[in-house]
């Protein structure tokens, strides 16, 4: 099966769910692709997006992604639409926000209107699942976020100092403040000496000598930067963006080894103890903290459990759930396909990787489809304003 993914950046929303993906298959023997573009530019080339099986469009729905998705159905490849986030109800925290709350209806219909272009929509959750249908999303499939197995690690001795750390991208600030997490963690730390803090993107506001906040951590650095965490945090506000998150945050902690807090709501509900965290309502959270912090005993019994479940969360361990989808939606193309016996020595590192055994395509060319009426009205003749993503290029 050959999959050519398109992202509009390398945040760690593309990582996830459309480059490790990619990688991941080609380490089953599938061709793989993985391409950046931001639609101000030409699409990928035809030439190579027309051989494909699967065109996989992370997010892509504006009027340029539509009519490149109407050209590829016209010449019989498939398309697969994913989108991670409900980009309709972007929290007040977020950099989005007001841009976002302007254009909520734009926005619906735009989605509508690429789900409905699209063979197979995937996303992360089933609530989430959910509200894409009620958009006109037809057959939407739910294909969780996993860790890159660069996160797993083997957790040191066990030190009487302990890191608490959270990493959190900009739409976290409105968590931290409905929450009332800055006091919180200030009283934490003057109770406690042998406690320390770290944070990744947002600025807690916290202050104290032993707290260190770093605005930027590239992707691939941060499994390092987790592995310093001797309990990780997780905390959600209960409004509804946060109800269809994804699980990864938890994830990445657990992979390292590490402990975590996370909120009772959304990706976190069903999760407890048997993955190596505990889950803390909103008026606890001084409680749990204080908790875990002085019971050694307690965060190794938890370690040991996030690890073994982390074992289980990767991205090549799970790759069969995106191989399952992207068959499915190639067959509903009317495409052939092929499942490859797993090629273990396949390279998984870099932006492309591809392999697979040969196979026949005979594909009709791709016609260079003008904008229509209905895409100049959906998208307003208007750009998307570039901001810069916790992990990625500061294109988001």
């Amino acid at each position: 099966m050959h999959v050519v993914a398109l992202a509009n950046d390398r945040s760690a929303g593309a990582v996830y769910r459309a480059l490790l993906p990619m990688q991941a298959l080609a380490e089953q023997g599938h061709q793989t692709d993985f391409v950046a573009w931001d639609q101000r530019d030409a699409p990928p080339p035809i030439e190579t997006l027309r051989h494909a099986d699967v065109v996989h469009l992370w997010r892509l729905f504006r009027g340029p992604a539509r009519r490149l998705a109407t050209a590829l159905r016209e010449a019989g490849v498939a398309v697969v639409f994913d989108n991670d986030d409900d980009m309709t109800r972007v929290p007040k925290g977020s950099p989005a926000y007001s841009e976002m709350k302007a254009a909520r209806q734009q926005v619906a219909q735009e989605l509508t209107a690429t789900m409905r272009l699209a063979d197979l929509v995937t996303t992360t959750c089933g609530e989430l699942a959910g509200r894409l249908r009620r958009l006109g999303g037809g057959d939407v499939r739910v294909v969780e976020n996993y860790v890159e197995p660069g996160f797993l690690r083997e957790r040191g001795t066990a030190d009487e100092r302990v890191v608490v750390g959270w990493v959190a991208a900009a739409e976290h600030r409105g968590d931290l403040k409905e929450l009332r997490l800055r006091r919180t963690l200030e009283q934490l730390l003057e109770a406690q000496p042998h406690v320390s803090l770290m944070s990744v993107g947002v600025d807690l506001g916290v202050r104290s000598e032993r707290y260190r906040h770093h605005p930027f951590v590239e992707f691939p650095e941060l499994p390092d930067v987790i592995s310093q965490f001797d309990v990780a945090l997780a905390p959600i506000a209960d409004v509804s963006f946060n109800r269809v998150r994804s699980n990864v945050k938890v994830k990445e902690y657990a992979a390292a080894g590490v402990p975590w807090l996370a909120s009772p709501i959304g990706p976190y509900k069903e999760l407890g103890e048997e993955q190596g965290g505990r889950l803390v309502p909103s008026h606890a959270w001084a409680e749990a903290l204080t908790d875990l912090v002085t019971d050694a005993h307690a965060r190794a019994g938890l370690a040991e459990r996030a690890a073994a479940w982390g074992r289980t969360q990767t991205v090549t361990g799970n790759v069969g759930e995106w191989e399952a989808a992207f068959a499915a939606a190639a067959e509903r193309a009317g495409r052939t396909v092929d499942s490859p016996p797993a090629r273990r020595d396949a390279p998984v590192a870099g932006a492309i990787a591809s392999g697979g055994r040969p196979r026949t395509v005979v594909p009709r060319p791709i016609a260079h489809a003008e904008p229509s009426a209905a895409d100049a009205a959906a998208s307003g003749g208007g750009r998307s304003k570039r901001r810069r993503g916790l992990f990625g290029r500061r294109e988001r």
